[in-house]
């Protein structure tokens, strides 16, 4: 059975801004890979491994690993960048100091145990992967895709960056911003009772915010209302409280979903709405 153009989805940068990306990967169920000469097999990752200076960073960018066992194996200090992992079942490896920026895993994978400590795991898609008791301490884990990934247990530290919000407690009021239509900048006031959750980005979302003020990019003009770049329906009016008209989804990590969008910095958002 063939598996044609798996398509995923991937956050990119500022803002999680998502594209698609289009893997022309073609296998047969069991596992015999066909056509992509960036696939590795078991034994050949073997012999690459005992091949290598263990000072030297393996590069292994863009590689792609399909229905492996790979479990207690030594990956330290590789760099798989853009590599995919593809039904794979990696319980225990060792994956200390490596670079994994924008790697992707599809299908249903296993990291139970893992090390991936003091490693670059930014932008890496993680959706579904089973994370229980991986080690993530002193990692970046910047724009990373957690959404429906099993975190029971992982472990992280002080060092660890992007895996506890930014934002400030439920129980503490703050400042946040969004831009609407017509680059309208939006000023708000995050109530300490306001529901508040971040993954891994800048932004976040809320179940509640007063506006504190409406004001054109370089702050000349002032505006009574704005209107949602998302919900044409939806509205901010100064001084007024908002709630959103779909409902408020509580999992930090389903970024894109319920709630109200903002960033933590006014040039953030402005950033955002101008790229």
């Amino acid at each position: 059975m063939y598996v044609n153009d798996i398509i995923e989805v991937k956050r990119i940068g500022l803002g999680g801004v998502e594209m698609f990306v289009r893997r022309n990967t073609k296998y047969i169920e069991g596992g015999d890979y066909l056509k992509n000469p960036n696939h590795i097999i078991k034994e050949e990752l073997a012999d690459i491994l005992k091949a290598r200076n263990p000072k030297d960073r393996l590069d292994l960018r863009n590689a792609e690993f399909v229905s492996m066992d790979l479990s207690g194996w030594d990956l330290s200090n590789c760099d798989f960048s853009d590599a995919s992992f593809i039904d794979m079942t990696m319980d225990g490896v060792n994956l200390d100091n490596c670079i994994m920026q924008s790697a992707w895993f599809s299908g249903k994978n296993s990291l139970r145990g893992a090390k991936m400590t003091n490693s670059s795991l930014r932008e890496v898609g993680f959706r579904y992967v089973d994370l229980t008791n991986a080690d993530i301490s002193g990692s970046d884990i910047y724009c990373s895709i957690l959404e429906k990934a099993v975190l029971d247990g992982i472990v992280h530290d002080e060092k660890t960056e992007w895996f506890e919000m930014k934002c400030p407690p439920e129980g503490t009021a703050f400042i946040a911003w969004k831009c609407c239509i017509d680059l309208r900048v939006v000023q708000l006031l995050i109530p300490k009772d306001a529901k508040r959750v971040m993954a891994t980005l800048e932004t976040g979302r809320v179940n509640r915010a007063k506006v504190l003020s409406i004001k054109s990019v370089d702050e000349t003009e002032s505006y009574d209302w704005a209107q949602s770049t998302v919900d044409q329906d939806f509205f901010y009016y100064t001084g007024k409280y908002v709630e959103p008209s779909n409902g408020f989804q509580e999992d930090r990590w389903m970024d894109s979903s319920q709630g109200l969008h903002f960033f933590l910095e006014r040039e953030q958002c402005i950033k955002y709405a101008t790229v």
